[in-house]
């Protein structure tokens, strides 16, 4: 008999409900609903539009269930990292919660760093730096005496929020928790000892769950906690072979490049690095660095249909095709990339600062942006092989982004490795593993990626290396003028 599940995947910039059938050892996708999902400003402070999204995830459920009926066996929702709502002594949402890009974090780590020192933070949590984290989130609010953080009774992240409305159950899930830099990843609990030096409340926090466990049931559907930090389901999807040694790359708004460790690595090496332990399903870690993705492209389309100026994505990547390769160079992962606005005026500027002439052109412009990710990348591949002790010859990218046109063969040319693409709906598969394993119809993350293989071997695309000497020339360039 064909089983059913639900996957609620919400990205940085979309959301989406999909339905995988089980049948015969093979997984098929259906699509329920898709939503947009990003920012919205107001009065200076960026939010994320909750009730909207839950009404669409409770839209996406019931088409689930008009459709498959009693044969929908569970439902799982992943999402973005970081983020979270505040819980009332009622158990009411004390306000939509903050988008990460909001300005609120502006020289918080500098301010932490000076309190307690960048090593205390990262031998605890071993995590990567960066301003958007919670940590960084939960200290400027501690520090504004912000009244709905001095008024809640509990912290709820994004996807414990959603499942606490579904259920009425509150949990804390630790592929999420563990992206917070406030849980430490070796004693698999809080980093009581650095919220507290940093005067961070330290009795918000709901009780954790696994992942693989039923939390409760939504009209009779029961809800599992996936790996709901969507990096970590997208993890699981990757169809690597047991015993394969290879670089992850889940692609999207954010590209997070990495591998599967046992344990997490937190060393002074790791540190200077800026490398991340985050818990991954299976009690694995995620050892991997978060890199800018395909959010550059994302607002510089933006900016350009504000000006007047539509174009499909597959029309930006032949745009950026017709110029010359290697002739402007920027780092993505540079903070003045992080917040959205004219981000073609930004890479303008940022050449210009680097002592490059300016671009003119929409190509140049675009193509700058291509080759800075896939650079990016071949430097983070280097590091990662050193950090690990792997040996990677093989680069698989999962997520939407595998499906651009410039950025799966590029990234194969700066790396110097195959790259293997696939599958596209990565977070969502991942999430349908987890529920597969937690109702018992798959015994194991191996059987699970082994399902994914099989399945899904029609997405999957190889790429070899072309122009090496040419793409290594150029990320020597790139680091003496980006790093």
């Amino acid at each position: 008999m064909a089983k059913h599940y639900l996957a609620v995947d919400l990205g940085a910039s979309s959301g989406r409900t999909i339905v995988g059938t089980l049948k015969n050892g093979t997984l098929t996708l259906k699509e329920m609903n898709r939503f947009w999902n990003g920012p919205t400003e107001i009065n200076g402070t960026l939010y994320w539009d909750f009730v909207y999204l839950f009404r669409n995830i409770q839209n996406g459920i019931a088409l689930a269930k008009k459709e498959f009926g009693s044969g929908l066996v569970s439902m799982g929702i992943a999402t973005w990292g970081v983020d979270f709502g505040l819980i009332d002594g009622q158990g009411k949402l004390l306000g939509n919660p903050v988008n990460y890009r909001d300005s609120r974090t502006d020289g918080m780590l500098e301010k932490v760093f000076a309190a307690i020192g960048k090593e205390t933070v990262f031998q605890q949590t071993g995590i990567q730096f960066m301003q958007l984290n919670t940590l960084y989130q939960l200290y400027a609010l501690a520090q504004s005496k912000n009244a709905q953080y001095l008024q809640a009774d509990k912290l709820l992240f994004v996807p414990d929020l959603l499942n606490y409305w579904l259920t009425g159950k509150m949990a804390t899930n630790r592929t999420f928790a563990s992206t917070s830099q406030m849980y430490n990843p070796v004693t698999k609990d809080w980093a009581s000892d650095l919220l507290k030096k940093l005067n961070i409340r330290t009795d918000l926090f709901a009780p954790f769950a696994d992942s693989g466990t039923v939390l409760g049931d939504y009209k009779g559907l029961p809800v599992v906690n996936v790996g709901s930090h969507d990096t970590a389901s997208a993890f699981a999807a990757v169809p690597v072979a047991k015993g394969e040694e290879c670089a992850f790359l889940s692609s999207g708004t954010w590209s997070l490049l990495g591998t599967e460790l046992s344990a997490p690595a937190i060393n002074d090496s790791v540190l200077a690095a800026n490398f991340t332990n985050e818990v991954g399903v299976c009690d694995t870690i995620r050892f991997l660095k978060n890199l800018s993705g395909l959010w550059i492209m994302q607002e510089i389309r933006r900016t350009w249909v504000e000006q007047g100026f539509d174009c499909t994505w597959d029309e930006m990547a032949d745009l950026a095709m017709l110029s010359k390769p290697f002739e402007f160079f920027i780092n993505p992962g540079d903070d003045v990339f992080m917040a959205p606005g004219d981000m073609p005026a930004r890479i303008q500027d940022y050449c210009e600062r680097t002592g490059q002439k300016r671009p003119q052109e929409r190509g140049q412009i675009l193509r700058a942006a291509y080759e800075g990710l896939a650079l990016l990348y071949a430097d983070t591949c280097e590091a990662l092989e050193k950090l690990s002790g792997k040996k990677m010859s093989v680069l698989r990218i999962v997520g939407g982004g595998c499906q651009n046109k410039n950025l799966s063969p590029f990234a194969a040319n700066a790396t110097g490795r195959k790259v293997v693409t696939g599958p596209v709906e990565a977070t969502a598969i991942g999430n349908l593993i987890v529920q597969m394993l937690a109702v018992g119809d798959i015994a194991s993350l191996d059987e699970g990626r082994e399902i994914v293989r099989k399945s899904f071997a029609h997405e999957s695309k190889t790429f070899y290396p072309q122009d090496v000497d040419a793409w290594k020339a150029a990320l020597e360039k790139w680091r003496s003028i980006c790093c």
